[in-house]
């Protein structure tokens, strides 16, 4: 009996030591965590709000309060950003031009006008303001006018032009152009005057019901050149035929 009484105290006294030493031991571990906190080493928590720019917001280690002011210095780059893609769209949108596809019977001047030879089939006014109707056609000289006349029929092969040209007439769609007030027109058979200044009525007399002569007539089966600004014709002239 005394045997087993010993090993029961023997038992109890170890259990005692056993207990002490957990404790010790989370006490140990409570006091390191406990420092650990305090102390602001790689375990701080920090909380932080993603703030717009210029908000307020709080961060800080426990138990302590900090107030700051943040940028979004990140969004206001990509601000920037988006601001600069949208002014170069702009510039390019602002510089894009629409360029006119000119006829074959047209040429574009040094000075920007367009210059063209046709026959003008109508003549008028209407609100105040002055207009042509123009059929375009080429005038061509040398070989290439023996060749449009020879593909035309007008020659054979090998034969020569009556006259160093020939007018090419393939397309007789009709194109209105406005007249400008200060167009400068001249004839180049009228009074058998070369070069001869007419005014706005003398040229519209020309396709009226009542020329003021046999030469005026004349002229509206005549070729004219025409040199416009854009949309408005700010030169005619009559081309001589020999």
């Amino acid at each position: 009996m005394g045997s087993v009484g010993t090993w029961d105290r023997s038992k109890r006294g170890r259990r005692r030591r056993l207990l002490l030493a957990i404790s010790v031991g989370a006490l140990a571990v409570a006091l390191a965590l406990l420092a650990a906190g305090c102390g602001g080493g790689d375990n701080t928590t920090t909380t932080t709000t993603i703030a717009q720019p210029d908000e307020t917001t709080t961060t800080g280690l426990p138990g302590e309060l900090t107030t700051s002011t943040e940028t979004a210095v990140e969004d206001t780059t990509t601000v920037t950003s988006m601001v600069e893609d949208t002014t170069t769209s702009s510039t390019v949108a602002g510089e894009t031009t629409t360029t006119e596809k000119l006829s074959t019977a047209e040429q574009k001047l040094a000075n920007g006008h367009i210059k063209a030879m046709g026959f003008i089939k109508k003549v008028w006014e209407q609100d105040g303001k002055r207009y042509i109707s123009i059929d375009y056609a080429e005038m061509l000289t040398g070989q290439a006018a023996i060749d449009a006349a020879v593909a035309a029929g007008d020659i054979q092969p090998g034969e020569d032009l009556p006259n160093d040209y020939y007018i090419r007439n393939t397309n007789h769609d009709l194109r209105e152009f406005q007249v400008a007030g200060s167009v400068a027109i001249t004839t180049a058979t009228w009074g058998g005057e070369p070069d001869r200044p007419v005014t706005w009525d003398e040229f519209l007399s020309f396709w009226s019901a009542t020329p003021p002569d046999a030469d005026a007539a004349f002229l509206r089966d005549s070729p004219w050149w025409i040199e416009r600004d854009g949309q408005t014709v700010i030169k005619i002239d009559e081309q001589y035929l020999p």
